[in-house]
């Protein structure tokens, strides 16, 4: 237990699904940090830059100062002039002034602007400015608070930044010194504006959303291509379609070397299962034919010897015994042989179920009639599954030869086939004894028998018994080699049930 838990944590640690769900993570938190560390730095630029145009739009209010003290005096365009002076790229210079006695946020007149332009222009920018309560906390006192920066739309249709509104007293009269900077000007910072809407932040934005769409996309294809290797295993494994490799199931280049292994693997398989069946047969005739020579010359060898010598008779009789067990145990080896073959290698293919095991049935049924014994079918038609003639007849000749033997002279065997769940079912029912409840973990296994293996003889060598413990084990074998699943259980009322169940073909 000490080595299996931590082999467990390890494999854990190596899935595909674990490492996706690692980078999900990381795709979820990665960008909350950048997002807050950006937010922090903009903050502090921002703020210094805040400060850099408030500095300077007092400092343009303190230049203009002589001139609007001398407004009154002077003509208007020496106002212009200086504005023009001070005026750089990207900032825009507004003067207002509300005239002695006027103390409402209406009462505020632009004097000049640079650049310059309409007074139907700056009369609207007033308007909008009014609605933003720019000049709420100016009236009626003339000592308003600095105004954090605000975003706003020119009658141009052209977004600014109002970046300092600066109150400047002469005599009873309340001038405002209003600047702004277009949004060109300081686009990379979020003032006035979320952080998020900065150029940078907003590139980071795309450029994580490309990256996590590339390694969706590239996690997706891995995923696809390693459940199209499943589906051609899995149609390799159950259907036995021949047609399919995993190299024109790979869509990914970098795999087409694995995909080649894996198909020079199957060709192996195909080849392993051909020449175990091969053999097989080859050493079943070989055992066979001396078999027969033998069981042949025992003939001419009992009607020579005198019936009064009983020691002849008897060595005559455990020749004959041995060998027919000897063909048995040759049948059931090359059984055996067939079975690990099936289950190397399936040629599955659908097959009509229903019309095969009609016919492989109304052979048995003579001899389970000469033995006293009744049949009963119930077979639901057009049953098609993935299976093969050879393993189908192996399955139910097993099945009915272990149902048969558990019958009584007089009792009835039942063989019903149906479809539910997309699963073909067979199944082979006795009415016999049933198997004991501690043996039913045990029946699919390699020579157990539930039944006696000698008969009541003195002698060990006139066993009678044929019975190895092979039939369900090779049952087994090949349902499970033909992608199926097998189950048994005692009937209810007495009795026993094998089903077989194979996936069902469309």
């Amino acid at each position: 237990m000490g080595h299996s838990l931590p082999s467990k944590i390890y494999a854990g640690f190596r899935t595909l699904a674990l490492k996706i769900m690692l980078l999900a993570v990381i795709f979820l938190f990665v960008p909350i940090i950048f997002y807050r560390l950006f937010q922090i730095a903009d903050t502090q630029q921002s703020a210094l830059l805040q400060r850099t145009v408030e500095e300077k739009g007092t400092l343009i209010a303190s230049v203009l100062t002589p001139r609007l003290a001398d407004f009154e005096s002077e003509p208007p365009e020496r106002l212009q002039q200086a504005l023009n002076e001070i005026q750089q790229q990207g900032t825009n210079i507004k003067v207002l002034v509300r005239p002695v006695g006027s103390a409402d946020t209406e009462g505020f007149l632009y004097v000049a602007s640079a650049p310059s332009t309409t007074a139907q222009y700056l009369e609207q920018e007033r308007d909008e400015l009014v609605q933003l309560g720019l000049f709420d906390k100016l009236a009626p006192t003339c000592n308003g608070e600095k105004a954090p920066a605000q975003r706003f739309t020119n009658p141009a249709g052209t977004p600014e930044i109002l970046t300092s509104v600066t109150p400047i007293h002469i005599g009873q009269s309340c001038w405002v010194v209003v600047t702004s900077q277009s949004t060109a000007a300081i686009l990379a910072t979020s003032i006035g504006q979320p952080v998020w809407r900065t150029p940078a932040v907003t590139l980071a934005i795309l450029i994580y959303l490309l990256s996590a769409v590339v390694v969706a996309w590239l996690f997706t294809d891995i995923w696809r291509n390693i459940d199209r290797f499943r589906t051609a295993a899995r149609k390799i494994r159950s259907h036995g379609e021949g047609n399919v490799t995993f190299r024109e199931m790979n869509t990914i280049p970098e795999l087409n070397g694995v995909a080649d292994d894996f198909d020079s693997l199957v060709t192996a398989l195909k080849q392993s299962k051909d020449f175990i069946i091969q053999a097989a047969e080859e050493n079943a005739h070989a055992l066979k034919a001396p078999l027969a020579v033998i069981a042949q010359a025992i003939e001419p060898l009992k009607r020579a010897v005198p019936a009064n010598n009983a020691q002849a008779t008897r060595s005559l009789e455990l020749i004959e015994r041995s060998t027919a067990r000897l063909d048995i145990l040759v049948s059931a080896a090359r059984d055996l042989e067939q079975a690990a073959a099936d289950a190397i290698y399936s040629n599955s293919r659908p097959i009509n179920l229903s019309a095969y095991l009609a016919q492989l049935i109304a052979a048995y049924e003579a001899t389970l009639t000469a033995e006293g014994k009744s049949l009963r079918t119930d077979i639901e038609p057009d049953v098609h599954a993935y299976a093969t003639e050879e393993a189908m007849e192996s399955i139910l000749e097993n099945l009915l030869e272990n149902a048969a033997s558990f019958t009584e002279h007089g009792g009835m065997i039942e063989v019903t086939l149906k479809v539910t769940d997309h699963q073909a079912h067979l199944t082979v029912a006795d009415n016999g004894p049933g198997v004991p409840a501690d043996n039913l973990p045990l029946i699919f296994e390699r020579h157990f028998s539930a039944r006696s293996q000698t008969r009541e003889t003195p002698d060990a060598l006139l066993q009678t018994d044929n019975h190895f413990g092979l039939g369900l084990w090779i049952v087994r074998r090949n349902v499970e080699g033909l992608g199926g699943k097998i189950a048994a259980a005692n009937r209810e009322g007495g009795g026993f049930a094998v089903t077989a169940s194979f996936r069902a073909a469309a």
